[in-house]
Formats: structure tokens, C-alpha cells, sequence
């Protein structure tokens, strides 16, 4: 009887052992799912666009990095070119035209403060349809009195969307192969001790 009981024991022991193992990877990969498949928000991400005309410096950042199909945030930041000092006193447009595909509609949006957390920047929370080289034209304007109108563009790359859960599960399962081999040496193990 004592030797049933060890088994019983030790099993159980096993069991709970692939159990809580199970569980931790799991949490683990849908955690990092959740990360990598962040909406973009906030303001700042990374520098896409860097450049000075006359008297002004501009700086362009974009969320999510990199910029990808579905909601894009830029926000931009106004300074002085020498003195590097915040420009507060202007209004700002930005446009989107997609090179790869011209039956896509181009995107207009002012960039302000309500769409931007940081009070030194202005956003645009933007909504971005497809993949490819898209061309962006941002307008910088004094407000009444100034004299400020600088025109910038550049090539902005929008990398496809996130894959779906379901395109990636097999990713997300495969760290748990080498858990399973693991479990069954063990268990293989315990049961040639108690059966030898």
C-alpha cells in the first residue's frame, strides 16, 4: 500500500508542478502579445523627420514604432534653430499621400495640443490604411502677426499591421515544447523509480 501512496504523492507532485508551469507560460506569452500589439498613444515614440529652414527647427515623432497601418500618432515639436528655445506661437497642418497606391485618399489633419499629452507638442492622432512609402507634407504657420510659413516633407515608411493572434499562436505555443519534453522525462523517471 505504502508503495501506491508514493506514487500518488509524487504525481500529484508532477502534476501540479506541469500545471503551474503551464500557467506561468501562458501569462508570459499572452503578455507579450499584449505589448507588441499596443495601440499607438501618447506623444513621442521615435524621431521620423529631423530638419531647419530659416530661423526654425522642427521635429517629427511617431507611435507606434515603427509607424505601422492603423492609428499613427505624429507629434511634432517647433523650436529655435539656434537657440533651440520651444516655438509656441504657430499653427500646424500635416498631409499624407500614399506614392504606392494613388487611389488612396490622402489624409489631412491639423496637429494641436488637445490631441497631445506633452504641452511642448502639437499631435495628430491619424488613421493610416495601408502599408508603403507614404509622402508627408507638414505646414507650419505663424499665427495673426507672424510672418512664419515653412513648408516640410518627407518619406514616411508604414510597416503592415500587427498579425492577429491567430497568425502568431503557434509562436506563442512553441516555448512550451521544450517545458512538455521536460515534464515526461521527469515522469517517465519517477515511474521507472517506483516501478524498478
Amino acid at each position: 500500500m505504502q508503495h501506491s501512496d508514493d506514487f500518488g504523492s509524487r504525481f500529484l507532485s508532477v502534476a501540479m508542478s506541469v500545471a503551474m508551469s503551464a500557467a506561468i507560460a501562458s501569462v508570459a506569452s499572452v503578455a507579450s502579445v499584449a505589448l507588441v500589439a499596443s495601440e499607438a498613444c501618447g506623444d513621442g515614440g521615435a524621431v521620423v523627420f529631423s530638419g531647419e529652414q530659416g530661423q526654425l527647427r522642427v521635429t517629427v515623432f511617431a507611435e507606434p514604432v515603427p509607424p505601422r497601418v492603423g492609428p499613427l500618432d505624429l507629434s511634432l515639436l517647433v523650436q529655435g534653430k539656434t537657440s533651440l528655445e520651444v516655438n509656441d506661437d504657430y499653427r500646424a497642418t500635416v498631409t499624407l499621400i500614399c506614392e504606392a497606391d494613388a487611389t488612396v485618399k490622402a489624409i489631412t489633419m491639423p496637429l494641436d495640443r488637445a490631441t497631445a499629452t506633452n504641452r511642448l507638442f502639437r499631435a495628430a492622432l491619424l488613421d493610416v490604411p495601408v502599408a508603403g512609402t507614404w509622402q508627408v507634407t507638414l505646414k507650419v504657420e505663424g499665427t495673426a502677426g507672424s510672418d512664419l510659413a515653412k513648408r516640410f516633407t518627407f518619406p514616411l515608411e508604414i510597416a503592415p499591421p500587427q498579425p492577429r493572434i491567430s497568425d502568431v499562436w503557434l509562436w506563442i505555443l512553441l516555448p512550451l515544447v521544450p517545458l512538455l519534453i521536460f515534464l515526461i522525462g521527469k515522469l517517465r523517471r519517477i515511474a521507472r523509480e517506483l516501478g524498478g
